[in-house]
């Protein structure tokens, strides 16, 4: 959580065989290519996530990697493609507790807590 993907074509979440798998609270800007990929049958709740300008926001599946599945909620999506759902995942509430921050504050809560210094 709180991550920033920005202008960048890889090495975001991309999951396979794993379940659950939370990814919430992160801010992609610009990603050619994915925001959040699940594979292999992967089980990923995307939740609570800021994308702006993000070709596919969410995938299910990948490259040659079959799909997997994908529940998302709370999410926004500024000038984004269609994202990909699919199935059911375990709920990650079962595990821990959290408090996401709303989607609509990690443009300016997710930049001044990254980087040197």
């Amino acid at each position: 959580h709180h991550n920033f993907f920005d202008g960048t074509d890889q090495r975001h979440p991309r999951v396979r065989f794993a379940e659950p798998v939370h990814v919430y609270n992160n801010l992609y800007r610009n990603n050619r290519l994915y925001g959040v990929a699940s594979t292999e049958d992967a089980g990923v709740l995307v939740e609570a996530n800021y994308f702006e300008n993000v070709a596919h926001p969410i995938y299910s599946g990948y490259d040659d990697s079959g799909p997997g599945r994908v529940v998302e909620r709370g999410n926004v999506y500024v000038a984004c493609g269609q994202p990909q759902t699919l199935g059911t995942v375990v709920e990650p509430r079962t595990y821990y507790a959290y408090s996401p921050d709303p989607a609509s504050s990690l443009p300016s809560i997710v930049p001044a807590g990254v980087g040197v210094g």
